[in-house]
């Protein structure tokens, strides 16, 4: 007997396209695959009639604990991601020591405390991080690191080109699997613009963006793409924002496909004219309009290869808007209207397909970060993480129906029309029509060979 079968729905598989079947899971796997009235028997029924049935959304790029605790925010951040449909994170962790004596404590939380599945990235800061790169392989089950190319004041330096092309070349001796991700931005060409705005006394979103021009990006993704050819290495570029930026790639991969990129759903809806103001500040900043229709053409012609959320989650309260563009602080969180947000804007506003657009968000990142086919599609075998939509429903955005610790969202009060309406996760139904129906916590860290 299975423990759980979703029937009536369509299955949008990456690589496969739409397959009018359902599916059966058993002991937190998917065991079958087939019609509805040829599944045996099971505990509990789904019936995703007239829906869309998904992999499990995978958000490879989210921080937890940069303005509360870690442990408390693996608790809170990752409820409100699996009430918004995404089953597993990639986690970016920044410490300006070694890793190795904190690790235990940050797998506990994510075992203890998370709902959804985890994957680690360290950030390489310091020249011991480099040196421990081959242990935080082998005895960490991390395989994929990220360095800033451009800094955040206050927070992390950025790094100078012979440290880049160190981790690199320590990123590669990991073998195919590895992969280096990087903040692209010329520190520069930023420092410049920064002085330059300044001289203007400036304080509005288009401030911020002049004060990190689009050709510092596109600088950075030349310079690291070109290190990442000499040493080797896989680079994944987090957050493109820019047409600028994106030309440059899609010029790169044309020849290279040692390179990936990676947007999110901010930039792919937010620019600089949004009414809410520096409250939006991040690094780097929304652009304009022009952008965000750019990078929906990276979308469609597959220069970009995934799309997260960049989840800072912050307050209004600490983000400070009224202090200015210079002391404002950036950050906002995004978890729960994602896969809502990429649905209205892609799907609907702009006919972008399903199916192009489920490969951003599943495959797309568990191929990049080494966890395919355990994630990232529908198959026998697979984790059993499930992701149910309702294209044509229409909720209205209320931060306050989301578990996460944030008391606001960029889109307050918007009407965005396509939500999920189940998450299954490990075989388990979690979340129906946004509420939670099982609290258990079956989110646990996933580490990765080399």
């Amino acid at each position: 007997m299975l423990d759980l079968k979703v029937v009536g729905g369509t299955l949008v598989i990456p690589g496969t396209g739409r397959v009018r079947a359902g599916v059966g899971i058993r002991d937190g796997v998917v065991a079958a695959i087939g019609r509805d009235d040829q599944l045996p028997a099971a505990r509990r029924t789904v019936d995703a009639a007239g829906r869309f049935v998904l992999p499990g959304i995978i958000d490879p790029h989210i921080h937890l604990g940069v303005r509360a605790s870690f442990e408390d925010e693996a608790a809170s951040e990752t409820k409100a991601a699996l009430l918004g449909g995404v089953t597993t994170v990639g986690v970016f962790l920044r410490e300006k020591e070694s890793y190795l004596p904190i690790f235990n404590r940050l797998r506990a939380a994510i075992d203890s405390r998370s709902s959804v599945d985890v994957v680690f990235h360290a950030t390489l800061c310091i020249p011991r991080h480099l040196d421990e790169v081959p242990a935080y392989a082998r005895d960490l089950g991390i395989t994929s690191f990220k360095m800033y190319l451009c800094g955040v004041t206050g927070i992390i330096e950025h790094v100078t080109d012979d440290f880049l092309y160190a981790g690199l070349c320590r990123v590669a001796a990991l073998g195919p699997r590895a992969v280096m991700a990087v903040h692209a931005e010329n520190a520069m060409l930023v420092e410049a613009g920064i002085a330059k705005v300044k001289e203007m006394t400036g304080g509005t979103l288009a401030d911020w963006h002049e004060a990190h021009p689009d050709m510092a990006e596109e600088e950075a993704i030349m310079r690291a793409a070109y290190l990442a050819g000499r040493a080797g290495a896989r680079l994944y570029v987090v957050h493109l924002t820019s047409a600028m930026g994106l030309e440059r790639l899609r010029r790169i991969r044309a020849g290279a496909r040692h390179v990936h990129a990676e947007t999110t759903s901010a930039y792919l809806s937010l620019d600089e004219s949004h009414p809410m103001g520096l409250l939006l500040k991040r690094f780097p900043p929304v652009r304009s309009a022009a952008d965000v229709e750019a990078l929906w053409t990276g979308v469609r012609d597959d220069t970009i290869d995934t799309i997260g959320t960049d989840n800072v989650t912050s307050t209004r309260a600490a983000n400070q808007p009224e202090k200015g563009i210079w002391l404002a602080r950036g950050g906002y969180g995004g978890l729960h209207t994602h896969l809502p947000v990429l649905l209205h804007e892609g799907v609907h506003r702009r006919g972008v397909s399903l199916d192009r657009l489920v490969e951003k968000i599943t495959a797309g990142p568990a191929r990049v970060f080494g966890i395919y086919p355990r994630k990232g599609t529908i198959a026998v075998g697979s984790d059993a993480d499930l992701t149910v939509v309702d294209l044509d429903l229409e909720r209205r955005v209320d931060p306050a129906e989301s578990p996460s610790r944030g008391d606001f969202s960029p889109y307050d009060g918007m009407t965005l029309k396509g939500w999920p309406v189940a998450t299954i996760k490990s075989g388990v139904l979690c979340v129906q029509d946004q509420r939670f129906v099982d609290d258990r916590l079956l989110g646990r860290y996933l580490p990765r060979a080399a």
